[in-house]
């Protein structure tokens, strides 16, 4: 079987068919089309292919087989999670990015490349109001960026106590403390785990209704920790959109002999960019290290994360990029950027192309207005819902997400309520929300991320919204459905 480059254009415009109908196809597709995972098995899987097939039958079939189990996850009507939309030319920068093949650890390898990543890195870092002699990388989520920053952060604290990882390992090396707060995300907690810190040496830094560290207490826990100490906080709480007090932990951070401090800002470290809404991250330039995605509230097509180290030597020692064999020193030895000290991975994509490309096309005006969309029309759904007696929204609305519980009964009641009403809004397809908690309370959590998104969008799915809340209130029946459903079941019989 032969492969020309004639063949490309044929099989990308086919692609492109496929992949603008679905685009095109979300504002009115439902969310989830509810199909089986056997469903999709038998369309997708089978046995082992043992003969070539048409190209443009493979790509006709896969189109069709695999949209019926797509989530409408970038259209305007997903809430749920923290799951972001695409910029079109971000998205279109990426299709650039896959014909253009290029592998970009090294310079030699890609000089385009590095410096479409270099250009990016400098206006993310101007964007975000942070040094711009921070060290910044493009990675394939937040999670990534996180191991990243850790690793960073635990070499970097245990050099300074004598140690050397790089040479001496772990064995033996002095116990780092942990701090965070009481709502740690779980890929801090992962990461922890993986890079060897672990979870028995965390101390918790209670927080307030809002799901924000409590700042008095910062300083007697900050006392309790001797010797090496990581402090995480959140730019962002996933369940209330609260920011920690950035200059408090940094104050703390300081006066301690051998700190760091962390900033977890996956979902919201871009309000820095608003003028209205930097307020939240004031302090944001005196942490250490910092994680982000691009693919949530920047818009970026998966996978985009990003990882800033405000000392860029510690990052790239902690990379170890100059240790990957004589092969390489040649490379190594340019003096332009090598992607591969600013991050794990040594062989990748160029995420840094859909982030130059949606800066570009957007300005710092056009992102900004982004941004403080999301957050206004947050707000919007709040306001409609609070409105409505028996719908209680849990945090003050401070970014673009917000926790609400529906009921008037005790917390196990409104937990089974909130949880019938969420599912029941999953399975309409509207729109679509999902569960989560929050101080032990089962939630619908909100979260307006989409570009895409507008104020009839929120409009409408505020209604379906209060009109599912009517329904599951009502009396259940003894198979726990409420008995207007059991009617309307029979009346359709």
């Amino acid at each position: 079987m032969s492969h020309q480059f004639n063949q490309y254009r044929q099989l990308l415009n086919q692609s492109f068919d496929h992949a603008v109908a679905y685009l095109e196809s979300l504002p009115e597709r439902p969310v989830d089309k509810h199909v089986t995972s056997d469903a999709l098995r038998q369309a997708i899987g089978g046995e082992l292919p043992q003969a070539p097939s048409c190209p443009d039958t493979v790509l006709n079939q896969l189109a069709v087989n695999v949209e019926q189990g797509l989530i409408g996850s970038g259209g305007p009507r997903f809430f749920g999670y923290a799951i972001g939309s695409a910029f079109p030319v971000s998205m279109a920068a990426d299709w650039l990015v896959s014909a253009w093949d290029q592998n970009v650890p090294y310079y030699v390898s890609s000089p385009s490349m590095a410096i479409v990543e270099e250009t990016a890195a400098e206006w993310v870092l101007e964007l975000l109001g942070l040094s711009e002699h921070a060290g910044l990388g493009f990675t394939s989520g937040a999670q990534e960026a996180i191991y990243t920053a850790l690793i960073t952060a635990r070499n970097t604290l245990l050099q300074r106590a004598g140690w050397d990882v790089a040479k001496q390992g772990l064995y033996g090396a002095p116990r780092i403390n942990v701090v965070v707060s009481d709502q740690i995300h779980s890929t801090i907690k992962r990461a922890l785990s993986m890079i060897g810190i672990g979870l028995e040496d965390i101390h918790t830094i209670p927080t307030d209704d809002n799901l924000r560290i409590i700042e008095d207490h910062i300083p007697e826990v900050l006392s309790r920790c001797e010797g090496p100490t990581l402090v995480c906080a959140q730019a962002g709480c996933i369940d209330s959109g609260a920011f920690d007090p950035f200059d408090a932990l940094a104050d703390a951070v300081e006066s301690h002999p051998n700190a760091w401090l962390h900033v977890d800002g996956a979902i919201g470290l871009w309000a820095a960019v608003s003028d209205k809404q930097k307020y939240l991250v004031k302090g944001i330039e005196r942490v250490d290290s910092i994680d982000t995605d691009g693919h949530k509230w920047f818009n970026m097509p998966y996978d985009c994360g990003l990882v800033i180290v405000k000392d860029a030597s510690a990052l790239a020692c902690a990379m170890g990029g100059s240790n990957m064999g004589d092969y390489l020193n040649d490379a190594m030895a340019k003096p332009d950027r090598n992607a591969i000290n600013f991050g794990i991975s040594a062989s990748r994509r160029a995420r840094g192309v859909p982030v130059y490309a949606a800066i570009k096309a957007l300005g710092k005006s056009g992102i900004e207005q982004h941004l403080d969309n999301c957050c206004e029309l947050a707000q919007r759904m709040a306001d409609k819902l609070r409105a409505v007696e028996g719908i209680t929204i849990l945090n003050d609305v401070v970014s673009n997400r917000f926790s609400a519980q529906f009921g008037t009964g005790n917390d196990e009641q409104r937990n089974q309520l909130t949880e019938r009403v969420v599912h029941r809004l999953q399975q309409e397809g509207f729109c679509y929300p999902s569960t989560s908690g929050y101080k032990g309370l089962k939630t619908m959590l909100f979260s307006v991320l989409s570009c895409h998104t507008n104020e009839q969008d929120i409009d409408l799915s505020a209604e379906k919204i209060i009109a599912a809340f009517e329904i599951e209130r009502e009396p259940v029946n003894q198979a726990g459905q409420p008995k207007h459903a059991e009617a309307v079941a029979q009346a359709e019989c």
